[in-house]
C-alpha cells in the first residue's frame, strides 16, 4: 500500500538528515538518590550542534566538545551533563519544553527507599501513547500479540520474527490510513452541516470514502484544507468552497494532528541507557549488561499504549552489618561478664 511506501519514504529521508550523527541518552542513578544525565551526540561539525534534542538543555547543563579520534571520519563528540537532586527538576524542564516534543507526554520517577540493611532504587519514565489519530479504536484493527511487537516488548531473535513484525507494521497503517479517512470524512460532514445552502449529507461523503482514503494512502495531507476543493470537484458542487472560509478553519486542529504526527515519525530514534548503583532486581529491558540496561525509543514505540522503560536495584548498606555486628558482639561481651560474675 501506498502509506508504507511514504513511511519508509520519511525514514529515508530522516537518515539522510540525520544519519550524520548519533544520539545517546544516559541516566547514572547514585546511591543518594541523586542523578546524573548525560546527553552524548556524535557526528560532523554541521550536525553535532544542531538542536532538536530528546530532551531540553539550558545553560544549566555542562557542555563539553571534543574531537572524535576513534575513528578516520571529521567528527566531533558534544556532550551534556547535569545532577539533579530529585526528579521534580527534571520533569519541569521537559514539561516546559517549547519545542513540537512538549506534546510528547512523558514522566521520568527517580525513588530512594532506605531499608536497614539494603536501600532500593527505582527509574521509570513513561511515555503515554502519542498516536493523535484516535478517531477510531486501534483495539479493532490490531490484535495484543501486534501491539507487543510494535512497542518493541518483543524481541526479534529469527527471521519468523522479522516477518511477524513486518506484518504488524502493516496492520498499524492500514489502521492510520483508514482512522485518519474517518476523520477527514467527519470533518467534512460537520463543515457541511453548518453550510444552510448546502443540501449535502453525510452519505454524500460516504459516496466519496474511496477517493478520501486513495488520497490519505499517499499521504497527500499534509495541507488537508484541499480536501474542500477536492470534495468540491469530486461533488461537482461548488458551493462546498465556503467551507474554506469557515472561521476557524475547518481543518484547523486536524492539521496539527498532521504536523505533529510527521514530526513524530520524522524523529531519530535512540538509546536510552541506565546505570543503576547495587544490584538490578528487576526490569523490563531485554538489553542488561551488569548493572546497566538500556532500550531504544523509536516512534513506532509510542504510538499505541504506554511505553515504559523501568529498572529497579538494591544496594547493601555494609555499616549497617558493622553496626548489627558490633552490637551482636557487645551483647555478647555483656552476656560473657554477667556468667563471670555468676
Amino acid at each position: 500500500m501506498k502509506t508504507r511506501e511514504i513511511l519508509i519514504l520519511i525514514f529515508i529521508v530522516l537518515l539522510v538528515i540525520s544519519g550524520c550523527r548519533e544520539i545517546t541518552v544516559s541516566t547514572q542513578i547514585h546511591k543518594d538518590g541523586t542523578f546524573t544525565r548525560t546527553i552524548r551526540i556524535t557526528g560532523d561539525s554541521s550536525d553535532v550542534f544542531r538542536g532538536d534534542l530528546p530532551y531540553p538543555v539550558d545553560s544549566t547543563w555542562h557542555k563539553v566538545a571534543t574531537k572524535d579520534t576513534s575513528g578516520d571520519d571529521d567528527d566531533y563528540i558534544l556532550t551534556y551533563i547535569k545532577i539533579y537532586t530529585n526528579c521534580d527538576e527534571l520533569n519541569g524542564e521537559i514539561n516546559a519544553d517549547t519545542s513540537w516534543r512538549r506534546q510528547l507526554k512523558r514522566k521520568i520517577t527517580v525513588e530512594y527507599r532506605f531499608g536497614f540493611f539494603y536501600s532500593y532504587l527505582s527509574f521509570l519514565e513513561v511515555f503515554q501513547p502519542t498516536n493523535p489519530f484516535t478517531f477510531l479504536n486501534y483495539k479493532d484493527y490490531l490484535s495484543a500479540d501486534d501491539i507487543l511487537w510494535l512497542s518493541g516488548k518483543k524481541d526479534i531473535v529469527s527471521k519468523s520474527d522479522t516477518v511477524r513484525l513486518e506484518k504488524a507494521e502493516e496492520r498499524a497503517e492500514v489502521f492510520l490510513a483508514t482512522t485518519i479517512t474517518a476523520e477527514i470524512s467527519h470533518i467534512l460532514e460537520e463543515g457541511l452541516a453548518k453550510l444552510e445552502s448546502s443540501k449535502q449529507a453525510s452519505e454524500d461523503v460516504a459516496r466519496y470514502y474511496d477517493s478520501i482514503y486513495q488520497t490519505v494512502d499517499k499521504w497527500e495531507i499534509e495541507k488537508p484544507e484541499k480536501f474542500i476543493s477536492l470534495f468540491a470537484d469530486w461533488s461537482g458542487n461548488d458551493a462546498v468552497l465556503k467551507l474554506g472560509e469557515l472561521d476557524p478553519p475547518l481543518f484547523e486542529e486536524f492539521a496539527k494532528k498532521v504536523s505533529f504526527f510527521e514530526s513524530l515519525i520524522d524523529m531519530e530514534s535512540y538509546p536510552e541507557m541506565v546505570e543503576m548503583p547495587g544490584i538490578i532486581t528487576e526490569t523490563n529491558s531485554f538489553m542488561l549488561k551488569g548493572n546497566q540496561v538500556s532500550w531504544e525509543v523509536q516512534p513506532f514505540s509510542l504510538l499505541f499504549e504506554e511505553y515504559e522503560l523501568s529498572v529497579e536495584s538494591s544496594v547493601v548498606n555494609n555499616w549497617a552489618f558493622i553496626v548489627t555486628g558490633c552490637v551482636l558482639l557487645l551483647l555478647i561481651i555483656v552476656m560473657i561478664v554477667k556468667a563471670i560474675k555468676k
